[in-house]
C-alpha cells in the first residue's frame, strides 16, 4: 500500500509539477557575480580555518569579498527592478 502511494505521488509530481533550473529565475545572475560569490565562499572558510579573528589580512580578505559580492548582487538584482519583473 505504501509503494502504491508513493508512486501515486510520483506520477502526479511527475505530470503536474514544472521543473526548471535552479537558476530560471535569476535571469540576472552571470559568470561575474559566480566568481565573487566563490572568492566570498573561500574566503569565508579560510577566516573560520582562523579562528574567526576580528582584524588582521584573513579579516579584511573577508570583509572584502563579501562587500564586493553583495554590491555586485544588488546591482544585478536592480535589473529585475528595471525589467519590470517581479517576484
Amino acid at each position: 500500500m505504501y509503494d502504491d502511494i508513493v508512486s501515486v505521488l510520483q506520477s502526479a509530481t511527475s505530470l503536474f509539477v514544472p521543473v526548471h533550473n535552479k537558476d530560471f529565475n535569476k535571469f540576472w545572475w552571470n559568470k561575474e557575480l559566480k566568481l565573487l560569490n566563490e572568492a566570498s565562499i573561500e574566503s569565508n572558510q579560510m577566516w573560520k580555518a582562523a579562528g574567526k579573528p576580528r582584524q588582521g589580512p584573513v579579516f579584511i580578505k573577508r570583509q572584502s569579498c563579501r562587500m564586493q559580492y553583495r554590491r555586485c548582487l544588488r546591482e544585478n538584482q536592480k535589473l529585475r527592478s528595471h525589467a519590470g519583473i517581479t517576484k
